[in-house]
């Protein structure tokens, strides 16, 4: 952090209000903070906190039926909110920059690259087009896009999400802003993406000697980029201070609830239940005279309900909204086995053999899935983790018979299964699958009863006459109430949306579950949430799971058999337990060096890989992770294609570099 004491942002007792009708829905209420030249400051909380609207509001971006009624927003001394349309087009861009959260939705589809980078040059500095041009392929160097002069010249379709991620950052430095607003700029992004994005942000923040306000629900996050945090709840900070004092001595119980919700990482003791955050954000056309947090505190008094807390001092630049900054959790633990233990003798419920998938395309056909096996046992939860485009969704496609196979066998209970039309109805109720985005997925057009009703008829699970009360009872084994029988997806949240589509793939009494990163948008407390119930469900019905993700934290923490894969093959296989130390396969050590870690007392190692995924049109004979492998041993990695090595029963490592070797890797986390 700076030693400066110039304000560049200063936010003072703003509030926000949100218009209806006749219905007024104060957004934000009393909200201050301060951000010095030099320093990342992060704005934490669930979605629906305020925290875009915060944002936004200092950019004087509000909807139009969104109104700044109190308060004042400076920079750099400067009351924004005083200032002119023409006056604020000056700032835009150029002295404050915004880069929001989808590249996709922020870069113009019909222009290349780089000159979306140009124009900015050229309507702030008057450049030329040479000069704007050779301005901007720099940029691309500082942002260490790949071939800057080339990539200059690419469409936004044409280059990967971290890419488009750094044209947008790249975008955002090129004036040379005081000011940089990141509206969770890192969602949906892969780990390993994700870190070299946050080390660029770093970077370029000494670099540039910018203040950054960072918006985003992810603690691990702001851990590893800030130096300063609030935590927002439903309009209002309830905690401010230091990261590493905040991290290490939470004092407001939403800000322990948010801390409590994230999976430990690396921790050798017994996996415990999650420390979910009960209920939801409260009606803010509804607020009562008492703390805002209270209805979902666990240690709520009685003043709590009767009166509202001011936001106070209790240290070192640290604030608390709440009456008391020494809370003691007296409840018991909640220690369960969160993983059922797999006999490796257990009966095989899905055998994947040497299985192939490929797509045409004009130059060739690309290789999703590259002669790949493996077996899922019952009462088994695997985990398949890797990059985005690795052939993870693919193979889960191909399970559930979405996709039709090129090569390979798949077999369910030892019967050959093939594409979801040639299967048997026995064997498409038997396997189900919940999807990533549940908004794709739920017919809008039908209640929630219809929806979860729908496969108890189609499979013919209970009479007509049963089936609402079975509905009922499969929406209270999601925790949701008979109430939402009646309502249609739009009236419902995310994470509730959610829940349906896990009411409804256990409605027809399946054997395996394929779940296709269904929290990889969900804030940590509804994550957690999900998790604890998927482990509820999995006890209760000893069924196997088949869980897709990028996230080794949440992995490690529900399965207890993790894949990781690369490029259509597996580098490596075993319990998370293994996995979790060495040794390693080179990219699962680069995985896991790239797990945004929330806890103070771990260290982790760094790694970050060089260059993207190679091309999966061309063949690859050799180990297909060489060309970004930074433990490469010469020509026998490109050229040869590595065998498994067994580590002990069920852990496998596919790679040239022996096992002696690969054990004396210098740990992750210590």
């Amino acid at each position: 952090m700076t030693n400066s004491n110039h304000h560049v942002l200063s936010v003072k007792d703003v509030d926000i209000t949100y218009y209806s009708g006749k219905v007024a829905f104060p957004a934000i209420r009393r909200v201050s903070f301060d951000i010095k030249a030099g320093e990342a400051f992060g704005l934490v909380g669930e979605s629906g906190s305020g925290k875009s609207t915060v944002a936004y509001a200092v950019m004087k971006y509000l909807a139009s039926n969104g109104k700044i009624t109190h308060g004042e927003i400076n920079f750099s001394g400067t009351n924004l909110l005083t200032m002119s349309s023409t006056e604020l087009l000056g700032l835009r861009g150029l002295k404050i920059s915004l880069v929001p959260q989808d590249p996709l939705t922020s870069l113009n589809p019909s222009h290349r690259v780089g000159d979306q980078v140009s124009e900015i040059l050229k309507i702030h500095f008057k450049l030329s087009k040479h000069e704007a041009n050779k301005r901007a392929v720099e940029m691309f160097k500082q942002v260490h896009l790949p071939t800057p002069r080339l990539t200059a010249k690419k469409y936004p379709h044409q280059i990967s999400g971290g890419q488009q991620q750094r044209v947008l950052i790249a975008m955002a430095f090129c004036t040379n802003p005081e000011l940089l607003i990141m509206d969770e700029p890192t969602t949906g992004l892969d780990v390993t993406t994700q870190a070299r994005i946050l080390d660029l942000i770093s970077e370029m923040k000494i670099k540039h000697k910018t203040a950054i306000f960072y918006i985003t629900h992810d603690l691990g996050v702001v851990k590893n980029l800030c130096d300063r945090v609030a935590i927002i709840y439903a309009g209002e900070i309830v905690e401010e201070g230091d990261v590493e004092s905040i991290f290490k001595k939470p004092a407001h119980p939403y800000t322990r609830g948010l801390l409590n919700c994230i999976p430990k990482t690396y921790s050798r003791e017994i996996d415990a239940r999650l420390d979910d955050i009960e209920g939801f954000l409260p009606n803010l056309a509804e607020l009562k005279p008492s703390c805002i947090f209270s209805p979902r505190c666990r240690f709520v008094q009685d003043k709590c309900r009767e009166e509202i807390p001011l936001l106070r001092e209790i240290g070192d630049a640290r604030r608390i909204k709440c009456f008391f900054d020494d809370l003691e959790d007296k409840r018991k633990s909640t220690q369960i086995h969160a993983k059922p233990e797999v006999n490796l003798d257990e009966e095989v419920l899905i055998k994947v053999k040497n299985l192939t998938k490929l797509y045409p395309t004009k130059r060739g056909d690309l290789r999703a899935i590259d002669d790949t096996s493996f077996e899922c046992r019952k009462g088994e939860i695997l985990g398949i983790v890797g990059e985005s485009g690795c052939g993870k969704t693919t193979i889960a496609r191909c399970i559930v018979g979405l996709e039709k196979k090129n090569g390979g066998n798949i077999s369910f209970l030892d019967q050959a299964v093939g594409a979801i039309r040639k299967r048997s109805k026995e064997t498409r109720r038997k396997i189900q699958m919940v999807f990533q985005n549940p908004e794709a997925t739920l017919n809008p057009q039908k209640t929630v009863g219809e929806i979860v009703i729908r496969p108890l008829a189609l499979y013919n699970i209970v009479p007509k006459s049963k089936r609402r009360q079975r509905a009922i009872e499969l929406l209270n084994s999601v925790n949701l109430s008979e109430l939402y029988l009646n309502r249609y997806p739009h009236e419902i949240s995310g994470g509730e949306k959610q829940r349906v589509g896990i009411a409804r793939a256990f409605a027809t009494e399946p054997e395996l579950i394929v779940l296709d990163e269904p929290i990889s948008s969900l804030d940590v407390s509804v994550q957690a949430g999900i998790l604890n119930l998927l482990l509820d469900l999995q006890e209760k019905n000893n069924i196997a799971y088949i869980f897709i993700g990028h996230n080794l934290s949440v992995i490690r923490h529900l399965c207890n058999c993790i894949m990781v894969v690369y490029m259509g093959r597996i580098c490596e296989m075993g319990p998370p337990e293994e996995l979790f130390d060495p040794p390693y396969h080179p990219y699962t050590e680069a995985l896991l060096a790239a797990v945004p870690v929330v806890e103070l007392d771990i260290n982790q190692r760094e790694i970050r890989l060089e260059g993207i995924m190679p091309n999966a049109i061309d063949p690859m004979p050799g180990c297909p992770f060489h060309s970004r492998c930074p433990r490469k041993i010469g020509k026998v990695c490109e050229e040869v294609k590595p065998e498994e090595i067994k580590v002990k029963p069920g852990h496998k490592i596919a790679c040239h570099i022996p096992l002696e070797e690969l054990a004396a890797f210098e740990p992750i986390f210590n």
